[in-house]
């Protein structure tokens, strides 16, 4: 096996073997958001985009300033809260998975975050990533959405104590008033550690990322 892979099985064999994992799933619906970004992107070069995951990460960053309980760290049975909000992007690569970190993602704008994403896959890519960004996420973020799958779970990335697993947009009907409408939902997974939180606290953190993500204004600023 590669030495990425070799360490991939190492890290998740031990998470699935000592981390008591809960999982909670709700859906965001996502069509103002959409909407909004198709207008935030018109007329601007494809490398100044805003991308749906870029939004996700905005919108989980928010909910962790509103609930800390999720970033951090369990070590030595018990749990440090960090300052600083350190998001791990999952990026494939043709030997293995890397969740590398987007730095203080609560100091940055959404165009900020959308920079940094950007420069973090391609210097993945390149390897070049610098020491921190391999080892100071305190929350990870891993979408299959571009791959049609619409839900899945995650597991969590130790000492880290939550993921986020992010499924496909699909276009499914819905009543409005009575009438029949589109609605563009997103199943988003929470993968959570049970000795950090529990059950009702992870309903609470997971409505905030569904809650900013459903109001644009708190996103595009």
């Amino acid at each position: 096996m590669a030495s990425m892979r070799q360490a991939i099985a190492r890290h998740m064999t031990y998470s699935k073997q000592n981390i008591p994992h809960y999982y909670l799933m709700m859906r965001a619906e996502m069509s103002a958001t959409m909407n909004r970004r198709e207008e935030w992107n018109a007329g601007r070069a494809k490398e100044r985009t805003v991308t749906v995951n870029d939004l996700i990460v905005k919108a989980t960053t928010l909910a962790l300033q509103a609930h800390p309980e999720f970033n951090g760290y369990y070590q030595n049975d018990a749990f440090t809260p960090q300052e600083r909000i350190n998001i791990g992007v999952a990026i494939a690569l043709p030997d293995g998975l890397l969740a590398p970190a987007i730095l203080d993602c609560g100091t940055r704008s959404l165009d900020d975050i959308a920079q940094h994403s950007r420069e973090l896959a391609a210097r993945a890519r390149e390897k070049t990533l610098r020491a921190e960004e391999y080892t100071a996420a305190t929350f990870t973020i891993t979408n299959l959405g571009m791959y049609h799958v619409e839900s899945f779970t995650a597991i969590i990335v130790p000492p880290q104590v939550g993921v986020l697993a992010v499924g496909s947009l699909t276009e499914v009907p819905a009543l409005l008033d009575g009438e029949l409408i589109t609605e563009r939902r997103m199943a988003l997974t929470l993968s959570g550690d049970h000795r950090a939180t529990d059950g009702a606290e992870g309903a609470r953190f997971l409505g905030e990322i569904v809650s900013c993500l459903q109001n644009p204004e708190l996103l595009f600023v």
